[in-house]
């Protein structure tokens, strides 16, 4: 399995339909942490208004790819409005992720220029429209799908230069990893994973702190508690979770846990398991200047 696809494998990579039809108005998304959107424009001018940013004049069908830490409205140019396919995207089950993907800013994308995005959003708007039977679970894996090509398609650009989804698919960084990811019970130093990218151990500290924004082993040790968090929510004992993820021993997990975390492993998955999901608001101002 290649890197990427591992990595969206490990991240539980969840697309969701949450909204569809005209915006008569101003489209507000009351959004929890994580969260990322992919919106269709397939009708109408819209208006991507964000704060302290210069208004973005979108008047062509386009793919909107939106970051979990971007604030925006959508905003129909016309009282007719403007039609709308909107997915919601998180990353794993805890409503955070810890790790800078690279998206930074909202990505525009016209539909005249994706060509090999072209059929599959005729094939989502197509779904949409057609009630039968599966279609929500079709539609969502198929905004998954445009999810996975948008990434390709911005790293490819350079839209996206830096953090995780870029650092998978470098040649250098994407080695070291998927060892990383596939292997969390190994004993990780930074001259191990120099090796595996080729480099001497100061250049690949240097690039992997650049692209990521944190050093290497801050991220070996911020995936083992990814990991760990999972296998907690999946009932696997403490003590076999601790072997898991590379820990001599129960007690020396814990303490990494709780120092990581802020909260022991139990304490942790107690209060996991009470709060409710991260629920998403949508709302549609139509009053008009």
């Amino acid at each position: 399995m290649d890197v990427l696809s591992e990595f969206f494998e490990r991240t539980s990579l969840q697309g969701r339909l949450f909204f569809a039809g005209p915006v008569e108005g101003t489209l507000v998304l009351d959004k929890p942490p994580g969260m990322a959107f992919i919106h269709v424009i397939e009708r109408g001018g819209v208006d991507l208004v964000q704060p302290d940013l210069p208004r973005i004049a979108i008047d062509q069908p386009c793919v909107l790819f939106c970051p979990s830490s971007c604030r925006y409205q959508l905003r129909a140019q016309v009282p007719s409005g403007a039609d709308l396919i909107c997915a919601s995207f998180q990353f794993g089950r805890s409503g955070q992720h810890p790790f800078p993907l690279g998206l930074m800013e909202t990505l525009v994308f016209p539909l005249s220029a994706l060509e090999q995005l072209g059929p599959v959003i005729g094939s989502l708007v197509s779904e949409f429209r057609t009630p039968a039977p599966g279609r929500s679970k079709a539609l969502n894996l198929l905004f998954e799908y445009v999810f996975v090509l948008l990434v390709r398609r911005a790293v490819g650009e350079g839209r996206i230069s830096s953090g995780l989804l870029y650092a998978l698919q470098d040649g250098r960084l994407g080695p070291a990893l998927i060892c990383i990811h596939q292997e969390p019970q190994m004993q990780w130093s930074v001259e191990r994973l120099a090796e595996l990218a080729k480099m001497s151990r100061s250049k690949f500290a240097a690039l992997f702190s650049e692209v990521m924004g944190m050093t290497p082993m801050a991220y070996v040790t911020a995936w083992l508690m990814k990991v760990a968090q999972d296998k907690l929510r999946e009932g696997v004992p403490i003590k076999i979770i601790a072997d898991a993820v590379g820990y001599g021993s129960q007690a020396s997990f814990s303490r990494t846990f709780q120092q990581q975390i802020g909260q022991p492993p139990g304490e942790w998955l107690r209060q996991a398991g009470s709060e409710p999901p991260p629920k998403l608001r949508v709302r549609i101002h139509r009053e008009w200047p």
